[in-house]
């Protein structure tokens, strides 16, 4: 993914052409989006670095779209477009930077051509320089740190109780700060480093799992796993002791394998799996509904659960398709005797839609974003505890 990301939302087809245009011919991969509720998904998609948002929007109040912006804690520069006066331009630029929205500047419309350019050369970044030298130092020396973002589950209509987590690694750079791994995890396949960085996934999740559960916090813990393990025979028995060391029940351990990841041997792939989930882990097929994704994985393969992607989930509210390919791939997990888990789900009206369709999980922004472990106990906290101060009786 390029590192100067540039994301459009205008209802006008002109100024998306126009903008679009100006900004790959400055080297930004653009993604446009005329509907402000496809706003936040294109966010979690794309990861934009600059964001050219207007204010003018039919049946919308643009600064309702900034607050929601800003709920989203994206890092990307905020661009401000509209028809209005100049003091309305100032008055949301003051407003979205009270938000927390990292407001870069305005553009009256009409836009002009050289202010456009001007602008977006200014917010253009240079590409970080990231070498398998120093990822491997940063493996080493500890430089990685282990994210996690809430995963909640059905258990009851309108009852969504946070009981498992997604660890996403980080890498804190001495020169760039934190740093994302769609920028770093290409450099470990190629760099022959990305068994030592699961490695270390692993086991910062799986220390993580043990101290929440000391605290009486019993949470089941998702990690991704690269498709270069699938031919590792050493690595179901390796990842049992990472277990036991922690004091975990395997059942409350899940492998997330992508439907894009290559098998270099199926068969040997096959063997793994089988050995993973007679040690009762769990296994997720994650991405699925993106690029070319193949249903035979699905009943070949001994998988417990199915991660619809966030680009389909985010559509379901106001795309009578994507709303009914989600609730078939609901009830198709469900045959399969498999769970069901939606992505990004960034608002309640989607998590009420995935609740009529009996989807079993959910993680997203409108349940919480990945934070540090000690952020996430008290979010779980908070989410579970006002479950309880409804009145449930039921245990969470």
């Amino acid at each position: 993914m390029g590192v100067n990301r540039l994301l459009i939302m205008d209802d006008e087809p002109e100024v998306r052409r126009f903008v679009s245009e100006v900004g790959r011919d400055l080297g930004f991969k653009v993604t446009d989006v005329a509907d402000p509720s496809q706003l936040i998904g294109a966010i979690r998609k794309v990861s934009p670095t600059v964001i050219i948002l207007d204010l003018q929007i039919p049946n919308k109040d643009g600064i309702e779209v900034l607050r929601s912006l800003a709920e989203t804690q994206s890092s990307a520069k905020v661009l401000l477009t509209s028809g209005l006066d100049e003091q309305v331009l100032t008055t949301a630029e003051q407003l979205g930077m009270a938000m927390g929205v990292d407001i870069a500047g305005s553009l009256s419309k009409p836009i002009r051509f050289d202010h456009l350019e001007t602008q977006l050369v200014r917010l253009k970044i240079e590409e970080k320089q990231l070498t398998s030298g120093q990822l491997a130092e940063a493996i080493e020396s500890g430089q990685l740190v282990v994210h996690f973002q809430p995963k909640a589950t059905m258990k009851s209509p309108g009852r969504w109780v946070m009981e498992g987590a997604e660890a996403l690694v980080r890498w804190q750079h001495d020169d760039y700060g934190l740093i994302y791994p769609n920028e770093f995890l290409d450099l470990a396949e190629q760099s022959g480093l990305m068994a030592g960085l699961t490695d270390f996934v692993f086991r910062a999740a799986m220390e993580q799992a043990g101290v929440w559960s000391a605290n009486g916090l019993h949470m089941e813990v998702a990690v991704n796993l690269s498709a270069q393990f699938l031919s590792d025979l050493e690595f179901p028995d390796r990842l049992m002791v990472l277990v036991r060391e922690n004091s975990l029940d395997p059942g409350s351990l899940t492998l997330e394998l992508s439907q894009t990841a290559g098998m270099e041997d199926p068969g040997l792939a096959m063997e793994i799996l089988a050995r993973l989930r007679a040690k009762n882990i769990g296994l997720a097929l994650d991405d699925f509904g993106t690029g070319f994704s193949s249903l035979t994985q699905l009943y070949r393969m001994p998988f417990t659960e199915l991660k619809i992607d966030g680009s389909v989930i985010s559509e379901i509210t106001q795309d009578e398709n994507a709303k009914a390919m989600v609730e078939g791939l609901v009830y198709l997990a469900h045959k399969l005797n498999m769970k069901a888990c939606a992505e990004a789900v960034e608002n309640a009206a989607t998590l009420e839609l995935l609740e009529q369709m009996r989807c079993d999980k959910a993680q997203g922004h409108h349940l919480g974003e990945p934070v540090r472990p000690s952020e996430l106990e008290s979010m779980v906290e908070r989410w579970n505890g006002r479950l309880r101060r409804r009145g449930r009786t039921e245990v969470v």
